[in-house]
């Protein structure tokens, strides 16, 4: 983790409790506490980390004893028990790789972020393509029952991209961490049971849903 040069960072309790414990992110306190919400990941669960660089979800996946694949555009240092596929999620190269180490995953994890431009519209819809991508990996990869976290920030698209992805799962839920600065947009929508969207019986106000399911 790089020192510290804002403000923000110097008076985080999270920031210094990620070097104290050898975390390589502040990030991986947001999954510890979302794990103990709502019990996402087990021991041998496989798990496919998205925009998992530089890996603090990926280690706190290895304490829970889960077999991780991460998978990021920018390169990760090695982490032991972690297969890394450098390839941007949104190419089907990278999708066959994913594929090539297990057909199937018990969880896909995703804490991508887009670059910020600082234009609030401009961030949270580049955010939400971020989302809609890693949700098309996961309908793909995920084995019925399984569970899906991904990150989002806050905006006019939030419960567009929900009621697309909520006839695929049987619990469905957003929620902010603790370890979520307070001033903080992001939000993570936290998916279990995964199952096939045409066994949901779409509601009048379901378009976007219906139409995501028939792709």
């Amino acid at each position: 983790m790089p020192k510290p040069r804002r403000t923000q960072d110097r008076q985080d309790y999270y920031y210094w409790e990620a070097k104290r414990k050898g975390y390589r992110s502040r990030a991986a306190f947001k999954l510890l506490q979302m794990n103990r919400t709502f019990r996402l990941i087990k021991e041998g669960d496989k798990v496919l980390d998205l925009g998992a660089s530089p890996g603090g979800w990926s280690q706190v996946c290895r304490e829970f004893g889960a077999e991780v694949v991460a998978v990021d555009l920018n390169p990760m240092k090695p982490i032991e028990g972690v297969i890394f596929i450098r390839g941007d999620i949104n190419d089907e190269e990278t999708l066959k790789k994913i594929k090539e180490v297990h057909r199937e995953y018990d969880i896909v994890i995703c804490d991508a972020a887009p670059k910020i431009t600082g234009h609030w519209t401009i961030d949270h819809l580049r955010s939400i393509e971020l989302v809609r991508s890693a949700f098309r990996i996961a309908r793909q990869v995920l084995r019925p029952g399984g569970n899906f976290v991904v990150k989002m920030f806050q905006g006019e698209e939030t419960q567009r991209v929900f009621r697309e992805m909520k006839p695929f799962f049987r619990f469905k839920k957003f929620h902010s961490p603790r370890a979520s600065r307070k001033r903080s947009a992001e939000i993570y929508f936290v998916g279990k049971g995964f199952r096939r969207a045409r066994n949901y019986v779409f509601l009048k106000g379901d378009e976007e849903a219906r139409e995501v399911a028939e792709q």
